[in-house]
């Protein structure tokens, strides 16, 4: 695979995506010409959860989704799509008998005869499909979900498998690759000022915003940022829910730090609860970094983290593409609002004002079907037998998708990392595969180096990396208190494996101490290359909402377009990390941060006094709101903060923790 050069200068907007279908009817906005514009419609359109519709799936446009339909949807969907023999059975009590039956696909429904020549006993409307995923209970078995029923299908093999899935999945619009506009209801969202309120909110928002953290004076203040953090919010929390059982292919795992508290009263002053120390010897068990959860209620009774997901569709399903374009802005504030305020000037200069600003008190890969990546796997994967090259040595780690280990060489000793997946549990193959493809084709002394990956009984896949002993920066920033003269180390080091990727046109989207990681000479590689975007002459910008919210870029909050330079802004909220133990608004409950992101810009240093002008300078060029006047990664490495580095051996006493913890 070959990789397109970019420049600074060719980062030019994406095309835009194809119009989502409109069943007909008159579409509330065009895709391309609000993208034109570059600006928002005061419409959006959502899709019931259910025919009462008191639950929201807002949409965005899914790559590889469903064919456009016509004028006429009974005449659409007279035509077979697919059609089959299989073997069936319903959940529930007496149900137990599995039956042949002969299935129908069409573009909107699912019929079940009797046999190919008989008519049909019953149809599922694929608008009531709220998921279908791959299941153990045979060889080759589907589970589709319906609000009132469950159905078992058993197949003859794995291409009969996921061509099913895929057809059904991605005309089914509760699974959210390709929404249709069956259901559309103009809303218009409009903000009183005199009442401090927002009119016409979708009942979903509404809820969110009454349990967040966002005052009324926030509201008044931005309340476009606000409608944007909900709509990220919202669209980020379908994500997550389909991400939940994808693991990450790591050298080394990490404990991650504990998720952010709710705050106790609406209005008090945010309190920073501090991060524990986390013994690498007991990461067996692994926290997940905080998500964008549920917020809980602000109340002083309530002390669960808020890191709930939403409600969503049940189960994650298999083979979404793991790029999902946005749909343009679609709410928008109407007339009475206040006027937008100016862009910031100055760019760098203004960046370097905000670092230092004092802080005021807060009052309160793929388009490919399941097949098709399954094939691309296989492609990409050894034939040889891993267990007679790699002799396991402990278990350092475990998820729902697999588990780590440390293992040796059999030829020379050399410790590897191994991490094991089984892939019937998997439901985002294709983030695998783009992981091990940039990997493969990203070699750099700053990349974690991938060495081999294997297939084992075609459902259990090996992934050998370099082994990191050193761990996760996170565990270093938790146990140590970094120099200067390191955090510029970590940064230079970091920053020569961006400046590799970008050449290569690809972006990290997810920088953040979780996936930097050192080994006991103190040499820094960049991991966790799951979320990778590639970019291309044609596609030289992506708006899509991936990576961890709290290291986003103001742009990716706001669902702009953006390029390389997202990567930028993470390294520089990492290095806030290095210096303050934590990226800003950590603390904060999940929906105000995101708005902090959204409104505040460049963060607000907690002891700007106590760092040189050099490091401040530096994050001012990282953290630069304005995208044209944020560095570049080659820049970066001119800059006269990275100048002070130390030698890697002089990271290395940064590891003395873990002797100390027995790992």
């Amino acid at each position: 695979m070959s990789y397109h050069q970019v420049t600074a200068a060719s980062l030019t907007p994406s095309r835009a995506p194809p119009a989502p279908p409109n069943d007909g009817r008159t579409p509330l906005y065009s895709t391309n010409t609000a993208l034109a514009n570059a600006g928002y419609n005061n419409t959006f359109t959502f899709t019931p959860a259910s025919p009462s519709g008191s639950s929201y799936a807002f949409p965005y446009s899914g790559i590889g989704g469903t064919p456009n339909r016509g004028p006429d949807d009974s005449l659409n969907n007279s035509q077979v799509v697919r059609s089959g023999g299989v073997s069936m059975k319903e959940d529930g009590f007496g149900n137990w008998l599995w039956q042949r039956k002969w299935l129908v696909l069409k573009e909107l429904s699912l019929a079940i005869h009797k046999s190919e020549s008989a008519p049909s006993q019953s149809v599922i409307m694929l608008r009531d499909i709220s998921n279908i995923e791959r299941t153990d209970l045979k060889p080759y078995c589907l589970l589709l979900e319906t609000k009132d029923k469950r159905y078992f299908l058993s197949l003859k093999n794995d291409e009969e498998l996921y061509g099913w899935q895929d057809d059904v999945y991605s005309r089914s619009p509760l699974m959210g690759v390709s929404n249709p506009t069956n259901f559309v209801h103009k809303v218009h969202v409009g903000f009183d000022p005199v009442s401090g309120a927002f009119t016409g909110l979708p009942e979903q928002w509404s809820k969110l915003l009454t349990k967040s953290a966002i005052t009324r004076e926030d509201y008044a203040k931005d309340p476009q940022a606000v409608l944007d953090v909900l709509e990220f919010y919202t669209d980020h929390q379908k994500r997550e829910l389909e991400d939940m059982s994808m693991g990450e292919l790591r050298a080394c795992p990490v404990q991650r730090r504990p998720p952010p508290q709710p705050p106790t009263a609406k209005n008090d002053e945010s309190q920073s609860q501090p991060r524990q120390p986390s013994p690498y010897k007991q990461q067996e068990q692994q926290q997940p970094r905080p998500t964008l959860g549920a917020p809980s209620k602000s109340s002083p009774a309530n002390t669960n983290p808020a890191t709930q997901p939403a409600s969503g569709p049940a189960g994650a399903l298999e083979g979404p593409p793991p790029v999902m374009p946005l749909q343009p802005k679609k709410v928008q504030i109407q007339a009475q609002e206040k006027p937008p305020k100016p862009a910031p000037a100055g760019g760098v200069a203004a960046a370097a004002a905000a670092l230092e600003k004092p802080k005021e008190k807060e009052k309160r890969i793929s388009t490919m079907t399941e097949v098709q990546i399954m094939e691309k796997l296989r492609q990409v994967v050894c034939d040889d037998d891993p267990k007679l090259i790699y002799s396991k040595i402990k278990k350092v780690g475990q998820g729902a998708s697999g588990h780590v280990y440390v293992a040796k060489t059999l030829a020379t000793g050399k410790k590897v990392a191994i991490k094991e997946m089984d892939l019937s549990h998997q439901p985002r193959k294709e983030l695998i595969v783009n992981e091990i493809l940039v990997m493969k084709e990203s070699q750099h002394p700053n990349i974690v180096n991938f060495l081999e990956s294997y297939l084992v009984k075609n459902n259990e896949l090996w992934v050998v990396m370099e082994y990191m002993e050193g761990g996760a920066l996170t565990d270093i920033i938790e146990n140590n208190s970094l120099e200067e003269d390191q955090i510029s180390s970590i940064c230079f080091e970091t920053c020569k494996g961006l400046g590799h990727l970008h050449s290569q046109s690809i972006i990290h989207r997810d920088i953040k101490s979780d996936n930097v990681l050192l080994d006991a000479q103190g040499r820094v590689k960049i991991t966790d290359f799951g979320f990778c975007a590639k970019l291309t002459d044609q596609k030289s910008k992506r708006a899509t909402m991936v990576g961890t919210p709290y290291w986003m870029a103001p742009e990716v909050v706001k669902q702009k377009e953006y390029g390389a330079k997202v990567d930028i802004w993470s390294l520089g909220i990492m290095a806030i990390e290095m210096i303050e133990n934590e990226p800003p608004y950590l603390d904060e409950e999940p929906l105000k941060a995101l708005y902090l992101i959204a409104t505040n810009g460049t963060p607000t240093l907690k002891k700007p006094e106590a760092l040189s002008r050099e490091l401040k300078g530096f994050l001012a060029v990282c953290l630069c709101v304005d995208v044209a006047s944020r560095a570049t990664a080659n820049e970066l490495l001119e800059h006269e903060f990275l100048k002070k580095a130390c030698a890697l051996s002089g990271l290395a006493p940064l590891l003395r923790f873990k002797t100390k913890q027995g790992s």
